[in-house]
């Protein structure tokens, strides 16, 4: 079982394109048959570094499905908070935003929020991804009210 799990990985690891048809029909059945492994939870990271990979792309909705599939994992909240502080994108951005949304405020001792005060700040992250952070802040901000 592990040994299919590997497999996976690495061949997603490998993957060069989210762009290129044929890649992104082998992204989606690589998605499809991660999720439906037992232990999948404990190999998440491997769906943040294509995530972080490929900051800008959605792979034509594939990275949807991808984000529905952590989302259903347990434990795939730190994986989330790991990743938006070694590089934030787009997804993984958007994730902490949906925690907030479900109540969830810290994970792991990581205030949510001032992670994505910490984003929005960040000049080293693209520009539209300091602006999904600030959006989300605004987001949250209008739902205190």
């Amino acid at each position: 079982m592990g040994e299919r799990v590997d497999k996976l990985v690495a061949e997603i690891d490998a993957l060069a394109s989210v762009t290129n048809a044929d890649d992104v029909a082998r992204l989606e059945e690589l998605a499809e048959s991660f999720f439906r492994l037992p232990g999948a939870a404990k190999n998440l990271d491997v769906w943040f570094r294509l995530y972080e990979r490929f900051p800008e792309d959605d792979a034509f909705g594939v990275f949807w499905t991808i984000l529905h599939g952590i989302e259903a994992q347990p434990g795939a909240e730190s994986f989330v908070v790991a990743s938006v502080r070694r590089k934030p994108t787009h997804f993984p951005v958007m994730m902490v935003n949906r925690l907030l949304n479900d109540g969830v405020g810290e994970v792991d001792g990581v205030d949510l929020l001032e992670l994505l005060r910490d984003v929005a700040a960040n000049e080293s992250c693209s520009a539209s991804v300091r602006k999904d952070a600030e959006n989300f802040l605004d987001h949250q901000a209008g739902r205190s009210d």
